[in-house]
């Protein structure tokens, strides 16, 4: 059975990130990314700091850049062993607050090029954006996967409990349509 809420059709790097801020683009980003060879993107969990960070390395991806897309969690903590710090390599670091000391370290230090994610931010590295979960940008991402059938009341309902997390609120919608 087909359920549009399924992760293949929503998860980070499937779907755009959708900008709330008006004149904030991947343009403008790429922009400030440029005068700050090591910032953060900052946010709470599920509002869509991945997806953003995947974005803008697709399109350093296109532009012909050499870049490494590293992500972390609670299973992957370290950096991986194949990595090298080249001079015109740009990182892509997903997940930075479950790295350990030395690991978090070693990365911040011997980039020279890093855009990463992270929950709260680092005093010392500038921020590139600070995501902020908004309900219009839940329902038009909703709206893409399911144009008419789920009411906004629902929506809204959904939204509440997960508290702005977009991740939760899309598990939610997918074990509702399950049942």
């Amino acid at each position: 059975m087909f359920n549009p809420f399924s992760t293949k059709f929503w998860s980070p790097g499937v779907i755009p990130f959708q900008f709330t801020e008006s004149g904030e683009t991947m343009d403008t980003l790429l922009q400030q990314a440029q005068r700050h060879p090591i910032c953060q993107i900052v946010g709470q969990h599920g509002s869509g700091k991945s997806t953003l960070l995947l974005g803008l390395l697709k399109r350093y991806e296109e532009n012909g850049e050499n870049v490494r897309h590293l992500s972390f969690n609670d299973q992957h903590r370290r950096i991986p062993g194949d990595v090298t710090f080249e001079e015109d390599q740009i990182f892509f670091a997903d997940g930075t607050e479950w790295l350990r000391g030395w690991d978090a370290f070693r990365l911040l230090s011997r980039s020279k090029r890093l855009i990463f994610t992270v929950h709260r931010p680092l005093w010392f590295v500038p921020i590139l954006y600070r995501t902020k979960p908004h309900f219009s940008v839940f329902v038009q991402l909703v709206r893409q996967m399911v144009p008419d059938l789920l009411e906004e009341s629902m929506l809204q309902t959904v939204y509440d409990r997960s508290g702005g997390n977009f991740r939760n609120a899309f598990f939610e919608l997918y074990d509702q349509w399950e049942n």
